[in-house]
Order: C-alpha cells, then sequence, then structure tokens
C-alpha cells in the first residue's frame, strides 16, 4: 500500500508531523520528531502488537512511529532523564466510513491508546524484570527511570465526503456537566481542507491509489 510505504519514510514522517500535522494541540508542547531516531524495528513491532489488540473489522489504518533517544541507560531499559523516554507517535489514517463510525471514533481512539499504553508499560517492566531490575511506582520518579514509551498521536482525515463526525471523546460524554474535564482530543486534521503542500498531496496521492474511487455510473 502507498500509505504503508509513505509511514516507512523516515524523512516524510518527520517533515509531515513536525510541520502540517503536529501531534499536540498548540496548548500541549510537543518537541519535534528527530528523523535520525526513528527505529524501524521498534516501529514495526510496536504496529504489529498494536494491530493484535485491536478488533477485527477496524476500518482505520494506524501506524505506530517509533522513536529511541540513543542517550539512554542501561542500554533502552532505563533512562537518566523522563525527556529521554521513547516515544510513540500513533498515526490514524481515516478513510470515508459510513456515519456514525466518524461520530464513535474518539472513544475508539481512547480505548486503543489506553491499550497501546498498557501493552508498552508491561513490555518495558518485563525488560527491566529480565535484567533482575525492580520497577517501583512514584508520582516524581528519580533516575533510573522506565523507558517506556510516551505516547502521542495525530489523526488524519483522507475521505473525499467531508467529515461528520465529532473530535473529542467530551463530545460523546452524554452528561457534560458530569465530565471530569479532559477533552481526550483526537488530533484530527481534515488533510483535504488544509491549504495543500507537497507534503499533503503525496498522503492524498497515496491514498487515491490504495482506495480508488469507485464510479458507479458503470455497467
Amino acid at each position: 500500500m502507498k500509505i504503508a510505504e509513505l509511514m516507512k519514510d523516515k524523512a516524510y514522517v518527520a517533515d509531515l508531523l513536525n510541520g502540517p500535522c503536529v501531534p499536540k494541540d498548540a496548548a500541549r508542547d510537543c518537541a519535534p520528531l528527530n528523523p535520525d531516531w526513528i527505529d524501524e524495528e521498534t516501529s514495526a513491532v510496536a504496529t504489529e502488537a498494536f494491530h493484535r489488540l485491536l478488533p477485527d473489522g477496524i476500518p482505520y489504518l494506524t501506524y505506530i512511529i517509533a522513536e529511541r533517544n540513543p542517550d539512554t541507560m542501561y542500554g533502552s531499559i532505563c533512562v537518566d532523564d523522563n525527556a529521554k523516554r521513547m516515544r510513540y507517535f500513533v498515526v490514524s489514517i481515516i478513510p470515508d466510513t459510513e456515519h456514525p463510525y466518524d461520530y464513535s471514533f474518539p472513544l475508539i481512539h481512547q480505548m486503543w491508546t489506553v491499550s497501546l499504553h498498557c501493552w508498552e508499560l508491561i513490555r518495558a517492566t518485563l525488560a527491566a524484570a529480565t535484567s533482575d531490575m525492580r520497577v517501583m511506582l512514584a508520582n516524581n520518579p528519580i533516575p533510573p527511570i522506565l523507558n517506556n514509551a510516551r505516547i502521542e498521536w495525530v489523526s488524519l482525515y483522507l475521505g473525499r465526503q467531508p467529515y461528520r463526525g465529532i473530535s473529542k471523546l467530551s463530545e460523546q460524554w452524554t452528561e457534560a456537566e458530569d465530565f471530569d474535564g479532559c477533552e481526550n482530543d483526537v488530533h484530527l486534521y481534515k488533510v483535504r481542507e488544509i491549504e495543500t503542500n507537497p507534503l499533503l498531496q503525496r498522503l492524498i496521492d497515496a491514498y487515491e491509489a490504495d482506495y480508488p474511487e469507485v464510479d458507479h455510473g458503470k455497467a
């Protein structure tokens, strides 16, 4: 698939996530993705594991881009600073779907983010246990700090029809006055509505190749 090929292009992914499709909104600090630190093997392993967590029938394309800071302690098990932990960038491609899929996307997105976080914490804890290290819990951790990945995300809508859904889990909460204040924004970009540039055009072209438009007027 053309989209999968783009997601394996380190320079392209870094330019996309550092440019027109930043994974977090402006209110939250997000260090740029370093293309030289993208680990292809870890990205592939995490993506495969992530897909095994998802139910059959998911209509979205999901990719994990793993960034590994090479300046770590004890190989990659621990770090000496919280900012040096690995990062997982969850890139979700949303194709044309029937309506209530796009309305339910924030809930699906939140649940798979939680699932990925749990899987990653287990993976890192097992790695530490294999190296005869005890994992402790703390509000303010001090080195050595477990190198379980921080998770950031971006959702890219590439469908041809206007997106009719919502982009925050809070919008699905039936009793808004009781919502705990966490918006749980999926960081949605409606790619076809953004001012075009070569990066986005390559993504649109890849989508067109992977999801060719069906001409229902022909026999």
